[in-house]
């Protein structure tokens, strides 16, 4: 504590000064910043992704929503502590409400949450650049990019902010890691920006922040690998706070030379924590400040369940745009006669019987030899009975047209070696497939994973060409699929992969089955449908 820092005798003091006058003396050094010790409290969100609403999965308890999200964050502040609210990027692209709306609704809530701040995540972008700068010029809170430029024009998101928690002013910092740019970006939007090293960028603003703005605590918001964030971790000097957001979450905090994490610490360097995804958990972090260096951190993820009460603004608001989303969103357009798999740990690893019927309707209707689709299109399952408009935007949220390319057998197999190059991690790359049969071998190197091809009835042909039907997105070079734009006679459709789906709904019942088009050898995962 201060009294004993200074080791001055109390008695001694009031005998000289007075009552008064040491009372004053207390006053003029606890009131000083030089001297406090100040605790304070992060909360920060991740992977958005659209979950406005409560998530209603079938099985699983309403979790999730930016209404109880806000109480939470308003029962901490009345705690009386100072308070910083951030999220980890990612608003967009995850239900029907977000590709309806496209951020609009999220934004106006995350304003009456009264957020400090957020990182661009590449789904930020989906919408294009002009686009995020409409939800930019809508929220109340900086949008940050420290780590992305621009070709041609001014962004609208900021390198870093200032802010002040007590007597601590704090400088905030977003950055993008190089597993997300350009691979995970909108293809235009990737034309136009480059990436700078996030460790190099992190090391020059946050340097700067300290030396001409004299921030007391650097704090970076980051969109990116849990591996990377970890690297920053060890070897970035001059950075308090990361919280991470990009991939799956985890429960308490890393800090130097932990390699798994804990709740508390005490005189870490830095630290690290990544709340869960989808609104499911907001993450608290509590710090214990002196002098620019922090004595004490303590993690927690605050779950967010039915039970929490609704904040009644965010709700109101929220209740304005379900009331105009539910005029077009509740049409039933058809009927699935089997739950359709699409979840994310099925649908990134393995067979599903969605991407069965997605690859093997895109293949037919634009006439081609094999179809391929990256999993990160397909965003949740249907639910065996009526499938609605709503159903349909949550599940295939995106845009991308279809192409067909012309691509050589060499040039497949390298293709597909890329697809399974971070199996058996959820990927996005992994590729839904139809046309081929496929074995794999999940323990071999990457590179060497795919062990025989069958396109149709017979064995690849390395020295033979395919039409292959897949779309824009991935045609482009997206996902790490950069050998593709070197493929010949593409030929763009004009037609998103929803369309499709629209179509084979009006056509009757939706059912699909796997078929063991997709084989795993000594590594294989369950078979989920």
């Amino acid at each position: 504590m201060w009294h004993t820092k200074l080791k001055f005798s109390r008695r001694k003091t009031v005998q000289r000064c007075g009552y008064w006058g040491y009372l004053l003396l207390i006053l003029i050094i606890w009131g000083n910043p030089a001297f406090a010790i100040d605790t304070l409290v992060i909360l920060h969100s991740s992977e958005h992704h659209g979950v406005a609403l409560p998530l209603d999965q079938v099985g699983e308890p309403r979790i999730g929503g930016l209404s109880r999200r806000a109480t939470i964050v308003e029962e901490v502040r009345r705690e009386g502590l100072p308070v910083l609210m951030v999220d980890s990027g990612d608003i967009l692209i995850g239900t029907a409400f977000s590709s309806w709306f496209r951020g609009e609704p999220d934004v106006r809530a995350m304003n009456l949450i009264r957020y400090d701040a957020m990182v661009a995540g590449n789904h930020d972008f989906d919408y294009g650049m002009d686009h995020l700068r409409t939800l930019a010029e809508m929220a109340d809170f900086p949008i940050l990019c420290t780590n992305l430029q621009s070709k041609r024009s001014a962004l609208p998101c900021r390198r870093s902010v200032i802010t002040r928690l007590g007597n601590v002013s704090v400088g905030i910092l977003g950055v993008v890691g190089k597993s997300n740019f350009p691979n995970t970006f909108n293809r235009d939007v990737a034309k136009e920006l480059f990436l700078v090293d996030p460790i190099t960028s992190i090391q020059t603003e946050a340097l700067r922040l300290r030396t001409e703005d004299h921030v007391d605590l650097v704090i970076v918001i980051t969109h990116q690998d849990s591996e990377e964030d970890l690297k920053i971790l060890e070897i970035v000097e001059g950075v308090d706070v990361l919280i991470g957001g990009h991939t799956e979450g985890f429960d308490g905090l890393y800090a130097p030379g932990l390699t798994q994490p804990v709740e508390t610490v005490t005189r870490p360097r830095a630290v690290y924590v990544k709340t869960h995804r989808q609104g499911r958990t907001v993450g608290r972090l509590n710090l214990t400040v002196e002098d620019g260096s922090v004595l004490h951190a303590s993690s927690r993820n605050i779950p967010v369940t039915a039970s929490i009460p609704v904040d009644p603004n965010v709700q109101q608001l929220l209740h304005e745009y379900r009331r105009r989303f539910a005029r077009q969103a509740t049409q039933v357009l058809g009927q699935a006669s089997v739950r359709l798999q699409g979840d994310r740990p099925v649908v990134r690893t393995q067979e599903a019987n969605l991407g069965n019927l997605l690859a093997d309707r895109m293949r037919r209707t634009l006439g081609a030899d094999i179809a391929l689709i990256n999993a990160g299109q397909i965003r949740g399952s249907l639910e065996p009975g009526p499938v609605t408009f709503g159903d349909v935007l949550s599940v295939l949220p995106f845009d991308s047209a279809l192409v067909t390319l012309h691509v050589t057998g060499r040039m497949l197999r390298q293709v597909l070696e890329h697809s399974v190059s971070q199996w058996p991690n959820h990927s996005g790359r992994f590729f839904q497939i139809s046309g081929l049969k496929i074995t794999y071998h999940g323990g071999a190197p990457v590179g060497s994973r795919v062990r025989s091809i069958m396109v149709g009835d017979a064995p690849l042909d390395v020295s033979k060409t395919y039409t292959v039907a897949t779309d824009a997105f991935v045609a482009d070079g997206g996902d790490g699929y950069g050998m593709l734009t070197q493929a010949t006679h593409r030929i763009n459709h004009q037609v998103p992969l929803r369309d499709l789906l629209l179509k084979a709904l009006g056509e009757g019942p939706l059912h699909a089955e796997t078929d063991q088009r997709m084989v795993f050898e000594n590594g294989s995962v369950e078979k989920c449908c």
